[in-house]
Parts: structure tokens; C-alpha cells; sequence
């Protein structure tokens, strides 16, 4: 089995990435963000969090609001370090046990990690492809698809560590700066035959 990590530049375009890899070659895709969301939903994780911030971070539900942790942990380093805490290795060991069950039906995963390199590389991660794309390019889908400001993707990159060495460390760089059709020939170089 072999298992390859997705990461990437915010809103390069990773998801994008993911599934036309995982769609040409018919494998799982997994995504940390889908088990991180999950995660909110887990009592014993929610309770942890809802210690630490009290239950103004709850809705009328009783779930997590996904604006109230944002607000914390991408004004607070402290924060956001406390939160990785938690949820990283959760996240991690997670994706190594849906890998493994995969892995009995599938010779190749991907697996889809933005915060990969923050997190810690898994030992069972082979191959990491970082997808890149120009900081204007990506300040516009932000905006056009989170309703972002500049200023929060920079304050957001802040807490992350700088690209160059994400790159440096990755094994396959796909820029993804036009559209659609550039992507897919991107990926049939990287990927010869798909």
C-alpha cells in the first residue's frame, strides 16, 4: 500500500488536487478536515474545549460554533497551539487506522492534510504533494470562497510554518495559478498517463 499526502498553500487549491488524483487512479481519498470536523462532535473532545473556553463556544445545540473557535485560536498563539494539541494527534492516529482498514481493499490512499507539516508527517505517509499557487491568486479564491480579507489569510499563514520550507520538505510541487484544464496538464506531468 502506498499512501500519499495532499498539502498545500490556503486556497491553492488541495481539495481540487485530491480528487482528481483520487478519481484518475480509483483510490480512497481520506480528509483531516472531515475528521477534524467529526472531532467537534466528539463529547470528550468537545468537553475539553468547552473547559478551556467556557460554553460560549456552543450554540443553542449544544455544538461547537466553528466562528467562536476561529476567533480564539487565529488571534491567540497560545490558543491555536492548545488546539493543535488536541485535535492533531486525534486527527493522525485516525487517518493511520482508516489507511490501514483501506489499505486491505486499495494498493494506493491520499490522503488530504493541510496542516501536514504543522501536525507532524506520519511515519506511514510515502509520498507528499504540496500544491502552490500565487499569494493573489489565493487572497481571491479566498475572498470569492470564505468571504476572506487579505488580512485574515496573512494573519491565518502567520500561525503556519513559511512555504519554502513546506516545499523544500515535499517531494512533488504542483502549481495550480489558472484554471481548471492547466491543472489537469500539471498533474498529467507530474503524474505521467493520467
Amino acid at each position: 500500500m502506498a499512501v500519499a499526502a495532499i498539502t498545500g498553500d490556503i486556497g491553492a487549491g488541495k481539495s481540487t488536487v485530491s480528487k482528481l488524483l483520487a478519481e484518475k487512479f480509483s483510490c480512497p481519498l481520506l480528509n483531516a478536515d472531515l475528521i477534524a470536523a467529526e472531532l467537534w462532535h466528539d463529547e470528550k473532545v468537545k468537553n475539553i474545549f468547552i473547559s478551556r473556553w467556557g460554553e460560549k463556544i456552543l450554540d443553542t445545540s449544544g455544538n461547537i460554533i466553528k466562528s467562536e473557535i476561529s476567533r480564539r485560536i487565529f488571534f491567540d498563539p497560545d490558543e491555536y497551539k492548545f488546539c493543535n494539541s488536541i485535535l492533531h494527534p486525534l486527527i493522525i492516529k485516525d487517518l493511520g487506522v482508516r489507511s490501514e482498514e483501506l489499505g486491505v481493499k486499495s494498493k494506493n490512499i491520499f490522503l488530504e492534510i493541510p496542516l501536514l507539516f504543522e501536525a507532524g508527517v506520519p511515519d506511514f505517509v510515502e509520498k507528499i504533494i504540496y500544491v502552490a499557487a500565487d499569494f493573489e491568486i489565493r487572497a481571491r479564491r479566498c475572498f470569492i470562497q470564505r468571504g476572506w480579507s487579505v488580512d485574515e489569510l496573512k494573519r491565518r499563514e502567520s500561525f503556519l510554518l513559511p512555504r519554502e520550507k513546506k516545499i523544500s520538505l515535499s517531494g512533488y510541487v504542483i502549481e495550480n495559478n489558472d484554471g481548471l484544464e492547466e491543472l489537469k496538464k500539471e498533474l498529467r506531468i507530474l503524474i505521467p498517463n493520467s
